[in-house]
């Protein structure tokens, strides 16, 4: 069962979750790549990890909530709302439209391929994808009062083939959340992650495209009508407040 938008809230709102939060974060953010004609979106519950990030620094951003887990505005104060609600395995925008995509809270909770499948439709020739699953050797697979104890968690093997049959190749790969999610063992993360790097709770991949349509003309892509990017999706269709 797919964990709700309130219930990953109610987690990232904690010490703990302010913590995971960031410590995932100062990973994810050296991948993204900004810039007044570059493409970015994101999907699952990205939130979290996206703090401090401008919209106004690309030329567009979207981030998608899975319609049967629910989302709201984003971001909460000082910009357009970026944020649409949708089906993960139908995505509502057209063909190479973005340069990059993260995914996090999401894979793990089904249709993997279809998913997959359509963020390689979605990215641009050569664009990359920014992944967060849990791993199957961490410790964090056991704790189930946190988001990543939930849904189905990967071995490195796995998620390879998986990424290989939908046309992604691994560039990055490492893993983070070593120290289990315990009072007073937080110090042992950084000890843990160098001692043991492959039992982080959770995969950070960075996947580039391995091929696929060439890019949409800007032009075009606004008058793209069958899969309307996000500032054309319908009022109904976009996250509430």
């Amino acid at each position: 069962m797919r964990v709700t938008a309130d219930e990953l809230r109610s987690f990232y709102s904690t010490r703990e979750g302010r913590r995971t939060a960031r410590l995932i974060a100062r990973i994810v953010a050296p991948a993204v790549i900004d810039g007044p004609e570059r493409r970015f979106l994101a999907l699952g519950y990205p939130a979290p990890l996206l703090t401090g990030l401008d919209p106004k620094r690309f030329e567009r951003l979207a981030l998608l909530w899975p319609k049967e887990q629910g989302g709201r505005c984003w971001p909460q104060r000082g910009n357009k709302n970026c944020a649409v609600t949708g089906d993960l395995a139908e995505l509502p925008f057209s063909g190479a439209l973005f340069d990059q995509a993260l995914i996090v809270h999401a894979l793990e909770h089904g249709q993997p391929d279809q998913i997959l499948e359509e963020l390689h439709r979605v990215l641009a020739p050569a664009g990359e994808l920014i992944l967060i699953v849990p791993n199957r050797a961490g410790l964090w697979t056991h704790f189930e009062r946190t988001p990543f104890g939930l849904g189905h968690p990967y071995g490195r093997g796995e998620l390879t083939r998986l990424l290989a049959r939908q046309g992604f190749v691994p560039k990055s790969w490492k893993t983070a959340l070593v120290a289990p999610p315990i009072t007073g063992l937080r110090w042992l993360d950084a000890p843990l992650t160098r001692a043991v790097p492959k039992l982080g709770g959770v995969h950070f991949v960075l996947a580039r495209k391995s091929d696929g349509p060439i890019a949409v003309p800007v032009s075009q892509r606004w008058r793209a009508t069958r899969h309307a990017p996000a500032s054309a999706v319908p009022a109904a269709g976009r996250a509430t407040p």
